[in-house]
């Protein structure tokens, strides 16, 4: 009795697990983005059905499909062993040929010889290969739409119930930006089958990319309502508030904080696969949640400790949470072990930035930086930052570099200008007091910067007086020619006759103009009369004033 029951269970359990590894659950997995599960159902049906060609099929497409989401170059490979060990399974089983025409796309060749093979080995009757091969074109790593929707409609004209079908109908469209149609064909796909909640999905995401947020939210809700557990709907949701946040500072804080929430969620309803874990790096990356990023990648570590986007992510996060010497190790480890094409800009400028944290690899952090500008030019916006904090530091050599790779930025602001002429003014004041006789390219460099910055804005009046300061240590010390003077004189007439709310905050400034224009009068022009009237303007401000009280007096013994 004790042996007839184990048998009978033991066949149970047997048939439980082939039912549990059914292709229909692989596909439901896929669906779901549980991917890893999905690929673990196939696999295993490959090695017990050796010669059903439809498991390697999806086995392949699977590994397509994720290969650009993961960006895994590597899974293009496996695509393709896939299709083959499925053409020798079944050589007359056309999917597979379709999907070694889609591994010609991914790879920019021509698929033509395998589409036709496959379209050869069809019946008249079936719809599926010129549906995989409309999904293919439309999937390409370039998208071949045109050539897609040839195959689409071929298929359509075969068979106009196929909810799959229209979902790929949509996604030509949209790709086309033609939102209405996409629209259309989405709505029909779940029309035809209400369990096909993909469509759905695809229906908020075209709210979502417009911008309809509030609708977007909903449709994706409606989604929930149907099926709490599908794990796609909370990934749109958490995406979609993480763009709503943006729209409104008051509500950033919270909008932010649900787009974390659905992300989890969307976590605890998939695998936690490696990949899956890479996916969601690169939402805690967008979303600046840094201490989840860097909790994630050290969670990916254990899963992989050589993947270059672990790395990648580690680099990142110790960055942002301030352990600026792992940050350095870790991207250059991952720079060490990548192929040069999948190094970003931003790796070599989160290098340059932690490299610049430690003083003595200031000219390693400035060259990563500079080459991460030159990849990227908005990637400049940076040193504005590392500028301000050398020049605080009174460190103007390396601020005035820092400087001039920030105003490379397409976006840059007209104060790094400012801080660019300073830093510059400043290194040669500094090397003169050395007595380092510094050389007037310095100070050249110093008034190109001013010079910029009040042609864009005419009114900054601290422009026009450094150039006023700029140009008098320019002059002929022995001979003065008088080259500060038009800029003296435009700072004057902005802060007494332009801005005339500015004088009593600028007597400074203006007691410095006016002895030098006194002065210039006095001794180049030898218009002693309008040298008093500068100098008169100086005691005003100033009684005790010595350089004016001592002029007043040479003018008026010379009478």
């Amino acid at each position: 009795m004790n042996k007839a029951v184990k048998i009978t269970l033991g066949l149970i359990l047997v048939g439980s697990a082939v039912f549990a590894q059914s292709l229909t659950d692989a596909r439901k997995a896929i669906d779901a983005e549980q991917y890893q599960k999905g690929k673990a159902i196939l696999n295993s049906l490959t090695s017990s059905q050796p010669t059903n060609a439809e498991n390697f099929f999806y086995l392949g497409n699977l590994y397509l499909t994720t290969s650009s989401i993961y960006i895994r170059p590597d899974y293009i490979d496996s695509a393709k062993t896939a299709f083959s060990k499925g053409i020798t399974a079944n050589a007359e089983y056309a999917l597979n040929y379709v999907g070694l025409g889609a591994v010609e796309l991914a790879k920019k060749g021509s698929p033509k010889a395998n589409f036709d093979k496959a379209i050869s080995l069809t019946k008249k009757k079936d719809h599926m290969t010129d549906l995989y091969i409309g999904r293919a074109y439309v999937n390409a790593p370039t998208p071949m739409i045109s050539e897609g929707l040839v195959h689409l409609e071929k298929a359509k004209a075969l068979n106009d119930k196929d909810a799959q079908l229209y979902l790929v109908l949509g996604d030509a469209y949209r790709t086309l930006q033609k939102n209405g149609e996409a629209f259309s064909a989405y709505r029909s796909a779940f029309d035809l089958d209400k369990t096909f909640l993909r469509s759905k999905v695809e229906l908020g995401k075209i709210n979502k990319m417009s911008k309809a947020f509030p609708e977007a939210n909903e449709e994706f809700n409606s989604v929930i309502a149907l099926d709490a557990n599908y794990a796609p709907a909370y990934r749109e949701l958490a995406e979609t508030y993480y763009l709503w946040a943006w729209e409104s500072k008051k509500e950033y804080a919270d909008r932010m904080q649900k787009a974390l929430q659905f992300y989890e969620k969307y976590m605890d309803l998939t695998d936690r696969s490696l990949d899956s874990r890479l996916r969601h790096a690169d939402f805690l990356f967008l979303a600046k949640d840094f201490k989840s990023l860097e909790r994630e990648a050290n969670e990916m570590a254990k899963l992989d400790k050589v993947n270059p986007r672990v790395l990648r992510y580690l680099a990142y996060s110790a960055f942002e949470n301030g352990n600026f010497a792992s940050t350095a190790q870790a991207l250059k480890e991952f720079i060490s072990k990548v192929e040069p094409s999948r190094i970003i800009p931003q790796d070599y400028l989160y290098l340059g930035r932690a490299q610049m944290k430690d003083t003595t690899m200031f000219t390693e952090g400035m060259a990563n930086i500079t080459k991460a500008v030159e990849l990227d030019s908005s990637n400049a916006v940076v040193m504005s930052e590392i500028g301000q904090s050398l020049y605080k530091a009174k460190k103007y050599v390396e601020a005035a570099k820092a400087y001039e790779i920030a105003i490379k930025n397409p976006e840059r602001a007209l104060l790094d200008y400012y801080w660019l002429g300073m830093s510059y003014y400043f290194t040669y004041g500094a090397q003169k007091a050395a007595n380092l006789n510094p050389p007037k390219d310095l100070l050249v460099k110093a008034d190109t910067a001013f010079s910029y910055l009040v042609q864009r804005s005419p009114t900054t009046q601290a422009g026009w007086q450094y150039r006023g300061r700029i140009n008098r240590l320019m002059d002929d010390e022995n001979d003065s020619q008088g080259l500060a003077v038009p800029f003296y004189e435009r700072y004057v007439n902005l802060v007494t006759v332009e801005k005339p709310e500015l004088a009593a905050k600028s007597s400074v400034g203006l007691i410095e103009a006016y002895n030098y224009l006194g002065s210039v009068a006095a001794r180049k022009d030898g218009n002693n009369v309008k040298a008093k009237e500068y100098f008169d303007k100086v005691l005003a401000l100033d009684p005790a004033n010595v350089t004016a009280t001592q002029a007043v007096k040479a003018i008026d013994g010379s009478k």
